[in-house]
C-alpha cells in the first residue's frame, strides 16, 4: 500500500511553512520541512531542528539514521550534497520528468533517488505516520519524489500575491537555528524575486500534468479561512481525513504543535497558539510605482490566479475564490 506524500511546491515566500505547520497538527500527519536540504541543513552544517535540537542531537533524526544507513556516518555528506546539486536543477526537468533521455545524468540519479528513497521510507517508518509532509517546493525534486516506490505524491501548488513575495524577498528577518544563530534569510531586489515567481508558478501550472494528483491553492484564501479551505484540500488531494473538526484551528490563530521540519521559514520553530492573519504589509511598505511595476509585469499570472491586478483594490477581492 502506497504511503501519501504531500508536497507543498511554488515560489519562495508563498507560506508553505505555514501551511506544513498547519497539517502537522492533523493526527497521522508527519512533516519533515525542506527535506531536499537535509544534505547540508542538517548532515553536513549540523543547523537546528524544528524541535529545537542540532540535527545530530535530534533523537528523532538519529532514528532515521540509522534505519535508512545504519547511522549518518556511513552517508557521505559531501557526495550526497553534489548529487542534490547535480540532480535537483531546472535544467534537468525535461530529463527528470521522462521527455529526454538521462544520459550523462543517469549514474548520479539512479544514486540519489536510492538516496532519497531510503530516507522517506526511514522518516515513515520512525514516525509511524499515514502521510508524510514536504514543503522542499521546487519542482526539479517534486519530481524525483514522484519516482519514490512505496509513496503517492500528491502535489499542491501553493499561490501567493506576487507583490507578497517581492516583499518577502525585500525584508531582512532573523534566521534562527542556523549557524551560531546570528544569520539573516537572504534578501533579493523585485526584479530578482518577481522573475523567479513567474517562472517557478509558470513550470508548475505547466508540468501540473506530470502528477497523478495536482490541485492549486492560494495562501491568501488558506490564512483568511482555514478550516474550509484545508478541508477542500484533502478532497481535491482525495485524503480520507476522519475528524475534519479541525480543532487546533481557533477564531484568528491555530495551536501548533512542535515538529522535526528541516529548514523552512523561522516561524517552524513557532509552537501554541500562533496568530493567523493575512501578510500584506506590502500594501503600506511597498511604493506606489514598485507595486505598478510588479502589477504590469505580473497581470498575466495574477489574472489566471484570480487575483485582481491593480493592488490598490481591497484586501477581500484577493480572499475570494477564483474562477477555476
Amino acid at each position: 500500500m502506497s504511503v501519501p506524500l504531500i508536497y507543498i511546491g511554488g515560489a519562495w515566500r508563498s507560506g508553505s511553512t505555514l501551511l506544513e505547520r498547519m497539517l502537522a497538527s492533523i493526527p497521522g500527519f508527519w512533516p519533515v520541512g525542506e527535506l531536499v536540504f537535509v544534505w547540508e541543513w542538517g548532515l553536513k552544517l549540523n543547523n537546528r531542528c524544528g524541535c529545537g535540537e542540532r540535527f545530530h542531537d535530534c533523537l528523532f533524526w538519529n532514528k532515521v539514521g540509522e534505519v535508512a544507513y545504519g547511522g549518518w556516518q556511513r552517508v557521505d555528506a559531501d557526495e550526497a550534497v553534489r548529487l542534490r546539486a547535480t540532480v535537483d536543477r531546472h535544467r534537468n526537468l525535461d530529463r527528470i520528468a521522462g521527455f529526454r533521455r538521462h544520459g550523462k545524468l543517469a549514474a548520479d540519479m539512479a544514486a540519489y533517488l536510492d538516496l532519497t528513497s531510503r530516507l522517506y521510507h526511514a522518516v515513515h517508518e520512525v514516525s509511524g505516520a499515514s502521510v508524510i509532509v514536504d514543503s522542499s517546493k521546487t519542482l526539479s525534486y517534486a519530481l524525483v519524489l514522484r519516482e519514490l516506490p512505496c509513496f503517492d505524491l500528491r502535489l499542491v501548488h501553493l499561490v501567493r500575491r506576487s507583490h507578497g513575495v517581492a516583499h518577502s524577498w525585500s525584508k531582512q528577518v532573523p534566521k534562527p537555528g542556523v549557524g551560531d544563530g546570528n544569520s539573516f534569510m537572504s534578501t533579493h531586489q523585485p526584479a530578482w524575486s518577481v522573475g523567479f515567481w513567474i517562472a517557478d508558478n509558470l513550470l508548475y501550472d505547466a508540468l501540473a500534468g506530470q502528477f497523478p494528483i495536482a490541485t492549486r491553492l492560494r495562501y491568501e484564501q488558506l490564512v483568511a479561512d482555514p478550516r474550509i479551505q484545508l478541508v477542500k484540500l484533502f478532497d481535491r488531494l482525495g485524503l480520507r481525513v476522519l475528524d475534519r473538526t479541525l480543532d487546533f484551528l481557533k477564531d484568528t490563530s491555530a495551536e501548533l504543535m512542535p515538529t522535526h521540519g528541516i529548514a523552512g521559514n523561522p516561524m517552524r520553530f513557532d509552537q501554541g497558539l500562533v496568530s493567523l492573519r493575512v501578510d500584506d504589509e506590502w500594501r503600506t511598505s511597498m511604493s506606489p510605482r514598485r507595486r505598478l511595476m510588479i502589477s504590469a509585469a505580473t497581470w498575466p499570472l495574477l489574472k489566471h490566479y484570480g487575483y485582481p491586478i491593480a493592488p490598490e483594490r481591497l484586501l477581500s477581492h484577493d480572499l475570494a475564490t477564483p474562477s477555476r
